[in-house]
């Protein structure tokens, strides 16, 4: 017990005793602010467009961070060898945003303008690159799945994400292929 008083009247404040008895909550607060389990928040809104977006099944996408949430980032977590605690940590968070770095995501959606770069650089002919995921580019996205052992269904997913960032100039992308 003496241990336990000195830690909280030596922190200053309570978000170092809350972070010293639960990092892993602090840390998600730290990144996505407050997650009250009824209340919309913007942060949580994006991590749910993105586990939605790579496969996971989150329910609605509303911000809100219920028990559906909370098992598909376990679930994400347990694939991608991160820790399992079911926060949003920010090894979590990083790994959420892996597409972030080559634009093929921004604030949890797919960047369709970096899409159609990257099937352009893939040498698929989209037309103009303007960001709209037309008819030809949605041909072109269905040729490319195709071509790389995909199925064809212009869904972009998380194995059509990690082909399209091999053909995006970011040389710091992990999807980079070694030619």
């Amino acid at each position: 017990m003496p241990l336990l008083a000195f830690i909280v009247f030596s922190a200053s404040g309570c978000e170092k005793v809350y972070y010293l008895l639960q990092r892993e909550g602090a840390e998600e607060k730290a990144i996505v602010g407050e997650a009250l389990p009824l209340e919309a928040n913007k942060k949580i809104e994006e991590v749910q467009r993105l586990l939605k977006l790579f496969g996971y099944p989150i329910g609605t996408v509303d911000g809100k961070i219920g028990p559906a949430t909370r098992d598909s980032i376990l679930q994400f977590q347990k694939n991608n060898g991160l820790d399992e605690n079911r926060f949003i940590d920010k090894a979590t968070w990083e790994k959420l945003h892996m597409f972030d770095a080559c634009g093929l995501t921004v604030n949890g959606t797919v960047n369709v303008r970096a899409v159609q770069l990257a099937l352009f650089n893939a040498g698929l002919d989209v037309g103009k690159i303007d960001g709209v995921m037309g008819k030809k580019s949605k041909m072109m996205l269905v040729d490319f799945q195709k071509s790389n052992g995909l199925r064809g269904d212009g869904v972009i997913g998380l194995q059509t994400l990690k082909l399209l960032a091999a053909h995006l100039d970011d040389a710091s992308s992990p999807f980079k292929q070694n030619n």
